[in-house]
């Protein structure tokens, strides 16, 4: 939790979080962008539940990254930071309002279901891919990197 940290402590948390979210990422930049992604960095996202300070760090990260997408532009830049830092919230909100283990689990499962859903509406209209298949082909990496992430970060299996 970052209550009662200094703000200076604050800001560190948000960066480092950042900064490892952005290079995870870019690490497997083949396989970060289209109709099958995965961006090892969206493991990283549960650790909102416990610091949300990080939440604004994710949308400043997914725009770096986004700028080295094949399909960067409006969708990319704008819209899907605004799908991550919403869906940081939703996360965040589900797991305090459930409580336990079960809430950071549904909580992580809903922000994956959510970047999906973001991801799924670009590659919609960018790469004209049938919306379904979109969704689907990103949900399953995003359910289980964020799934995984939960159990190493948030509850240490």
């Amino acid at each position: 939790m970052t209550q009662g940290q200094s703000p200076a402590r604050r800001v560190a948390i948000a960066g480092v979080v950042g900064a490892l979210y952005v290079v995870l990422s870019l690490a497997v930049a083949p396989v970060a962008f289209g109709p099958v992604q995965f961006r090892l960095g969206e493991a990283l996202k549960p650790l909102v539940i416990k610091y949300p300070v990080v939440i604004p760090a994710f949308g400043i990260g997914t725009v770096i990254i986004n700028l080295f997408s094949p399909f960067a532009g409006a969708l990319e830049l704008a819209f899907m930071p605004l799908v991550d830092v919403t869906g940081g919230v939703l996360c965040y909100l589900v797991a305090r309002g459930i409580g336990g283990a079960l809430g950071t689990y549904l909580g992580s499962l809903l922000y994956a279901l959510w970047t999906a859903a973001g991801v799924g509406i670009v590659l919609t209209v960018v790469a004209g891919l049938p919306y379904p298949a979109a969704f689907a082909s990103v949900a399953v990496s995003e359910i289980i990197l964020l799934l995984l992430g939960n159990a190493l970060l948030v509850h240490r299996i």
